[in-house]
This record gives structure tokens, sequence and C-alpha cells, in this order.
């Protein structure tokens, strides 16, 4: 049984209880849990799990380097010199590319699409280089049915050719402009978790429900109801005992422990919520899970990160960026700023792909900001060689074949 389910079973069956036992209890639950939700984006992003989740993602896309690629006889190098200004400071803000790059994945996080208005264009090779990100509620795609072509109406502003608009899509969809938005696909499970935390706030809050019903046999006159109230308040406030009028009884409303389950209910949507944005995205966040988290869960959680949630990310970016890039090149993200790893696993990294030439001491020196060395650009092979020692009948080595009988 989904979480949902159970939420939704658990919610019915709550209300029906309180409709027969307190009317008060089950004017609160009918204006929390009935009726559904369907949050906003924007909304949906005010709950914790969900903000928590994008900013989370647009904080490690915008925070890792981007480089301008070419490949030359097969081999990917970064160019060298001036590169496109799409790669440092793409909106011509001067904030640079990292706070370009968190808008538009703050965006498709939050929206699965992002857009950008191409303002400016190199005057040479006419590829944009200046792009300045629009908000994703201002901007509408607008399909000639006649003739098939495609337009972006801004709010209050100008229909805008294709040409003059980068959009992203993160999850495409056939037949259609805009692609999923992971808020709006799950909009139900959003809107159920933060229905139950209105109701849990407002429910165990001392101001949120009456904490005692007071029951006279007699009908009272507003004026008698009233004294019998203050008397009420002002003995509880001052902590002394409660003299009722005869006739009066007092009874408190408390909370059993079934139905205060849904503390358990908020957590498990709140997981669920943070789940949406990828495997693993509760666990990271440090959600409740059925799993114990172990030294190697911990190790692993940045690759787990980078390949079940962010790759998307990134290579949507990427390929809308190369395909703005001139002479060839391409961008690529600098996925291993996000793999750190520990000192000790980092230098025995380094010292095998030294031994196989794979990389250069000087070219360690550099990932480590370290000035190069006059030594350091040739490779540096394992030159190492071990025999397989064989022991004799009499426990004693033998020597190798053809070592001339030294052992």
């Amino acid at each position: 049984m989904s979480i949902r389910t159970r939420v939704t079973s658990w919610a019915r069956t709550i209300f029906a209880r309180a409709v027969i036992n307190d009317p008060v209890l089950a004017a609160l639950m009918a204006r929390y849990t009935t009726g559904g939700m369907n949050p906003s984006p924007d909304e949906a992003a005010r709950k914790v799990a969900v903000g928590s989740s994008i900013r989370l993602i647009t904080n490690t896309v915008s925070g890792m380097p981007v480089d301008a690629m070419r490949t030359i006889a097969g081999v990917a190098r970064p160019v060298t010199g001036p590169v496109s200004p799409l790669l440092t400071d793409p909106e011509a803000s001067g904030r640079g590319f990292r706070d370009w790059c968190a808008q538009l994945v703050w965006a498709l996080g939050a929206r699965g699409n992002c857009f950008g208005h191409i303002v400016a264009r190199d005057p040479r090779s006419g590829y944009p280089t200046t792009i300045v990100p629009v908000h994703p509620d201002e901007i509408t795609p607008r399909v000639d049915k006649r003739t098939g072509i495609l337009t972006w109406k801004i709010r209050n502003g100008a229909e805008l050719a294709a040409s003059e608009v980068m959009h992203v899509r993160l999850f495409p969809v056939p037949g259609q402009v805009l692609g999923l938005s992971p808020i709006a696909e799950h909009a139900r499970t959003v809107g159920l978790s933060i229905a139950a935390e209105k109701f849990g706030a407002q429910f165990f809050d001392a101001g949120g429900h009456p904490t005692a019903l007071l029951r006279s046999k007699d009908a009272l006159t507003d004026v008698q109801a009233r004294e019998v109230k203050r008397r009420f308040l002002n003995a509880t406030t001052a902590r002394e005992p409660v003299l009722l009028p005869d006739g009066v009884e007092y009874q408190a409303i408390q909370v059993n422990p079934e139905e205060s389950q849904f503390l358990n209910t908020w957590r498990y949507t709140a997981a669920d919520c943070a789940r949406i944005f990828g495997p693993g995205m509760a666990e990271i966040l440090g959600y409740d899970t059925a799993g114990a988290m172990t030294y190697q869960n911990v190790a692993d959680r940045d690759l787990h990160l980078l390949k079940y949630t962010i790759a998307i990310y990134l290579t949507a970016l990427e390929g809308q960026l190369s395909a703005y890039l001139p002479n060839g090149q391409y961008a690529k993200f600098n996925r291993n700023s996000l793999l750190q790893m520990n000192p000790l696993a980092r230098a025995q990294q380094y010292q095998i792909m030294n031994r196989i030439g794979a990389i250069v001491p000087n070219e360690v020196r550099a990932l480590e900001d370290m000035p190069p060395v006059d030594w350091g650009d040739v490779p540096y092979p394992d030159t190492k060689h071990t025999e397989t020692e064989q022991i004799g009948p009499d426990g004693q080595a033998v020597a190798p074949a053809g070592s001339g009988g030294a052992p």
C-alpha cells in the first residue's frame, strides 16, 4: 500500500471518528484534509523537503566549473585563450556564470523548463553572446496551427521568434512544447504533505483548537455562558482549582496515540516530496529511511547524487550551451569537482593513474594547486616487477627459471 493510500485511509478514518465523537475536531479535519490541494510551484517550494531539494540541485550544478572543450585528433582538450561570454558572464550583468546558471537550474527544478531571451549575438559568427533568463511564468509558447511555426509571448512584452529564445526542458513529452514539471506531476503528493503539516500545526498549537469542552445539562443564556467561560479561564490561567456551577461538566480534548500518527504521515510524505527530484534525495537530506546509513553509503552519496539526479540537469544545459559555442567547441561541466575524496583516497588515485601513464606529475600538482616541476611532464610508470615466489618440498624458496639458480 502506497504512502498516499495509507494517508488517505488514515484521514478518512480519523475524520469519521471525529464526526461522531467531536464536532470541533471534525471541523478542523474537514478544513485541512478534504478536498485536496493543488499547490503552485512557488507554494510547493515553501515546503522544506521541496525547497531543500531544489536548493541542493541548484547549488550543486551552479557551483561546478564549466569549460569550453574541443576534440583534437580524438582527444578532448580545454580551449586555450578567450572563450565565449556565455561561459563567463552570459547575462552581461557582472554577476558571472554561477548566478546565471543558478537561475536556470532553479527554473528547471521547480518548473521543468527554463528560458532565456537572446538579446545579443556576435556580429561576425552570429552565435549568442548575451542571454537574459526569463521567469517561466512570464513566457508562453504559441504554435501557429496552420504553419506550425513556434513563437514565444512574453507577458506585457513582445512576441519573440523561436530563434530569440533559449528553451531547455528537463523531461520532454512527444507532441508538446513544454517539458513536464516535477512539481505539477506530483502536485497531489506535495499538497497532501502541506495539508498534513498545516493540520498538525493547528491541531497541536494551543490556539489551534479548544483544549476543553464545558457541557451544561440546562440551557444557558449568552450572559451565563460567558460568565462560566470567564471563571474557567481565570482559574486555569492562575492554576487554581475550578469551581463550576451545578450542571456544568468539564471534558478535556485529547489526542490518542492512534490519531497522533499523522506525525509519521507528515514525515513520510515529506520524504516522498524529496524523492520527486531523484532516487535517494530523501536519504541525502536526512529523512528517515528503512535502511541504516553506513560509511559506504555516506562515501557514495555524492556519486549517487550525480548519477541519478544531477546528471540530467548537466546534460540538458551542456547540450544547449554547446549549440551556442563557435568553432566546434562544446560545454562541459567538471563533474569531478563534486566527487571530492579524502586526501588518502585522492593520493591513491593519482598514484595508480601516474603508474599507468594516464597522468603526469605536473597534472597532479595542478589539480592540487601546486606549481609545476621540471621533471613533471613525463609519466612515471611502475617499473617494479615482482616474481612469484615458489616454495620447494623442504619449505625453502625455489629460484625462478632463468635466474642462474639464485633464489
